[in-house]
């Protein structure tokens, strides 16, 4: 299955509010050794730093990146000269023994544009460089977007807080309460981002679930493991505090959101 992308980030507010018309997304591939952590030093270490300062410097005017693979990075720059662009980037792509980048211009713009967004997911790279705490942290995303959308799950309970959040397990959601109780946490910028998506004219709630597909993307999990997110999430929504209201084998029938595409 294809997820058809239509960002609601997609507004006068965004990035591209202040796009002149000598700008444009240009899209490099970069192909990296087949370690995970590679790609994630790749993110967090080399090109989140760069494109910072190449922001500040005014060469490039926002960013974000996709993972077709474990070994493959999309980078999406907005900008105006793409031999530049890629010219600053081949150092990078040497220093980790990545080849490219390549010139890629049918990815062209990202599936969301919201530079919050690029911000949540290089903050939580480079907090979970493990295996299990990536996964817990894909599930977090997914259960601050089910409480921010699903009145059913927050029972009319304020998301900020565990009061009447029935359907949800004590200590975990005490957990993210507290992530979402500090100033800069990633997940209280993905809290805040959606807070503001809900206002954006045009709103669909199910879009909020795109977006957490997309960072899912951008952690860089498998479509394997953003199954079990998934079927994780639903297993921890279908139980009640004395135990289980559903059978735990549910979950089985939950089909993968499908790749990563660029907006149309």
């Amino acid at each position: 299955m294809t997820v058809q992308y239509r960002s609601y980030l997609d507004n006068p507010v965004n990035v591209e509010g202040a796009l002149n018309e000598s700008e444009q997304w240009h899209a490099f591939q970069c192909l990296l050794p087949p370690r995970a952590a590679v790609a994630d030093a790749f993110l967090t270490r080399g090109v989140s730093p760069l494109l910072r300062d190449l922001q500040a410097t005014g060469e490039l005017s926002g960013w974000s990146f996709t993972r077709q693979s474990s070994r493959v990075v999309n980078l999406h720059l907005l900008g105006r000269a793409p031999r530049l662009l890629a010219a600053r980037l081949a150092g990078l792509c040497a220093a980790v023994g990545a080849e490219g980048p390549v010139h890629a211009p049918h990815l062209s713009a990202p599936p969301a544009r919201d530079p919050r967004l690029v911000g949540v997911a290089v903050d939580l790279i480079g907090m979970t460089p493990g295996r299990q705490a990536r996964l817990a942290a894909a599930v977090d995303l997914a259960m601050v977007a089910a409480v921010r959308s699903c009145p059913a799950v927050r029972n009319g309970a304020e998301p900020t807080t565990s009061v009447g959040l029935t359907v949800l397990p004590g200590a975990r959601w005490q957990r993210i309460s507290a992530a979402l109780a500090t100033e800069r946490h990633p997940l209280t910028c993905w809290s805040r981002l959606l807070d503001a998506c809900r206002g954006t004219p045009g709103y669909d709630g199910a879009m909020t679930f795109d977006l957490v597909h997309l960072l899912h993307n951008q952690l860089g999990l498998s479509p394997r493991d953003e199954q079990r997110v998934h079927a994780d999430l639903i297993r921890t929504l279908s139980r009640r505090r004395t135990g289980p209201r559903h059978s735990t084998r549910s979950h089985l029938s939950v089909l993968h959101p499908g790749a990563v595409r660029p907006k149309r």
